[in-house]
């Protein structure tokens, strides 16, 4: 006995319409607003204000110095002590300004170079001179710079005179005379192109000794710097940390002609370290795109 079973014929509907893939864009890379128009390298020349918070800034110099003067006319000795202060009683801000040039190559690249004045609220003052590296991470038109600068200070501040006229002051160690003499050496070429060097001695009459105070300071700052372009404006914001590596504090003599204005260093005392410039620092940066 057999058994057919039969297969209902069905039909299916099909969708004969191309279905299309769905296309993905690639991810297109943020570009600095300003490499479009820079493709190769570019420059920034730009003015910088900041404000350094150091922790521990120092105290007021005084300074207390015996010596022995002798008139030329008489010989007679007389012993005196010189006291003097100076106005530096540094306090935990200190302001800088001065001009920084950016130099930003492959995109990613930038080195700065700076140098500038600055001044501490409690009085010391001098320059500075600063050269750094930042990694350009870019956002469009706004560009993040984690780096790091170094910073290297150097500050004076006048502490007194003592009179040197017509005497010769004898300190521990060194001797101040009632004249000084500068050399000069200048290098001139003559007609036929050799170049030879001329010697020159000026003596002047001692009216006083300067006493001042310096001090020289080396630093290293890691920093994040935010940088924004609109057409060739630059604009940047600047946060970093202050870390001194070194310090050298001095007692500085110099021979004074107060007629002609012409000094000579004499003499210096290595005094022992004032404070440190550690601290945080923030600035402002506003330069024009060369």
């Amino acid at each position: 006995m057999f058994m057919i079973v039969g297969l209902q014929g069905f039909s299916q509907r099909m969708d004969t319409a191309t279905v299309k893939p769905t296309s993905i864009a690639p991810a297109r890379e943020l570009k600095s607003y300003v490499w479009d128009k820079f493709p190769n390298h570019y420059h920034i020349l730009a003015f910088n204000y900041g404000n350094i918070f150091p922790i521990s800034p120092g105290q007021a110099t005084q300074a207390y110095i015996n010596y022995t003067s002798v008139p030329v006319s008489t010989g007679s000795q007389k012993n005196e002590t010189f006291t003097g202060t100076a106005r530096n009683g540094f306090a935990n801000r200190m302001w800088s300004m001065g001009g920084d040039f950016e130099s930003i190559w492959k995109e990613k690249n930038d080195i700065v170079l700076g140098i500038g004045g600055f001044r501490n609220v409690g009085g010391d003052g001098g320059f500075y001179f600063h050269g750094g590296y930042r990694y350009v991470l870019n956002m469009g038109s706004i560009s993040l710079k984690p780096g790091l600068d170094y910073y290297a200070f150097r500050g004076s501040n006048h502490v007194g005179d003592i009179d040197n006229k017509q005497q010769v002051l004898y300190f521990d160690g060194f001797t101040s005379g009632s004249e000084f003499t500068i050399t000069r050496t200048h290098t001139y070429m003559d007609d036929n192109g050799n170049e030879y060097q001329e010697t020159t001695y000026h003596t002047y009459s001692t009216d006083r000794v300067e006493v001042k105070y310096r001090r020289k300071a080396k630093a290293l700052q890691p920093l994040l710097e935010a940088s924004g372009h609109w057409r060739r404006l630059s604009v940047s914001m600047e946060l970093g940390y202050m870390i001194q590596i070194h310090q050298k504090s001095t007692l500085v003599f110099d021979q004074v002609n107060d007629y002609f204005r012409e000094r000579e260093e004499l003499n210096t005392i290595r005094m022992r370290r004032n404070g440190v410039l550690t601290g945080p620092r923030v600035s402002l940066m506003i330069g024009f795109l060369l």
